[in-house]
C-alpha cells in the first residue's frame, strides 16, 4: 500500500481483508499473531478477538498505561516510564491507550546489550514468555530479504500481469527450495561456519544456500554440481531429493 498516494482501500480494510483470507485458510488452527510498533493498535487487537487468535504485539516507548498492582489501576504514565533503565522489568494487567482505556497485559524488558526497552502486549499472561514468543517474529526477517533487496528483488522486476508474476513466481520459489536445500546441505555438513558469522546467524538461508553454490562451482568441494540438485532422474520418472 503507497504510503504517499491516494489509495481506494483503507490500511484497515485492507488489513481485515486479509484476515479473512488466512483464517480459511488455518481453520481451528491454534494462531498467536505477532506484529511490530507499526501496526500495533486497537484495531488490530479487536481483529484478533473476532478471529479467535491470540496476539503479541510490541507498543511505543510514547504509549500511555494504567498499571494494576495489588488493588486498583494506578495513575496514567508512559511506558518509558515504566522501564526507563537497562536491566529493568515489569510484568502484569494493563489499561492502555487513554481514549480507550484497553485492559491487556504488558510484558516490559530492557535488557543488557539493547539500546532500548521492549513494550509488549497480548491476551495472554504478561511475562518473559511473551518476551520469547516476540523474538520468534524477527526470523521471518531474513526470509523478506531473500525475496526482496538480499535476494531476488522482486519489487524490480516491474512485472503487472498476473499470468507473467505467476510463472516468474513459480520459478522464483523453485530457485528458492533449491537453495534452501543446498543451505540445509551446507549446515548438514558442518560447513556454515565458513560463510556465517559465529557469534550469532546474520545471514538467511538463501545467502547461505548462495555462496555454498558458489563454492561448489568453483570445485572447493569434492563431487559435482548435479550431485546437489534438488530434482534427480531415475529411470523414468523424477523425484525430488530430501537427504543429503
Amino acid at each position: 500500500m503507497p504510503g504517499q498516494e491516494e489509495w481506494e482501500q483503507g490500511q484497515w480494510e485492507i488489513v481485515a481483508a486479509l484476515f479473512e483470507r488466512v483464517a480459511r485458510g488455518l481453520g481451528q488452527a491454534d494462531c498467536t499473531l505477532m506484529a511490530d510498533r507499526g501496526l500495533s493498535c486497537l484495531r488490530l487487537m479487536q481483529l484478533c478477538q473476532a478471529h479467535g487468535w491470540h496476539s503479541v504485539l510490541r507498543i511505543k516507548q510514547d504509549e500511555y498505561a494504567q498499571r494494576k498492582r495489588s488493588g486498583p489501576f494506578g495513575g496514567w504514565q508512559s511506558c518509558s516510564e515504566i522501564v526507563a533503565h537497562t536491566g529493568q522489568s515489569w510484568f502484569g494487567t494493563v489499561r492502555l491507550w487513554k481514549e480507550h482505556a484497553f485492559e491487556t497485559q504488558l510484558s516490559a524488558v530492557w535488557e543488557e546489550g539493547q539500546e532500548e526497552a521492549c513494550f509488549l502486549i497480548s491476551d495472554r499472561p504478561a511475562g518473559r514468555k511473551r518476551v520469547q514468543q516476540y523474538r520468534w517474529r524477527m526470523r521471518v526477517e531474513s526470509t523478506f530479504q531473500d525475496m526482496k533487496s538480499r535476494g531476488w528483488q522482486l519489487e524490480s522486476s516491474h512485472v503487472r500481469h498476473r499470468e507473467r508474476l505467476e510463472r516468474l513466481l513459480l520459478i522464483l520459489f523453485l530457485a528458492w527450495w533449491w537453495l534452501m536445500h543446498l543451505a540445509a546441505s551446507c549446515i548438514h555438513s558442518g560447513r556454515r561456519d565458513r560463510y556465517d558469522r559465529h557469534d550469532r546467524r546474520d545471514k538467511g538461508l538463501l545467502r547461505l544456500g548462495r555462496l555454498y553454490l558458489l563454492d561448489i562451482e568453483r570445485g572447493g568441494y569434492d563431487g559435482a554440481l548435479r550431485q546437489c540438485l534438488l530434482l534427480r532422474r531415475q529411470h523414468q520418472r523424477w523425484t525430488f531429493v530430501l537427504r543429503f
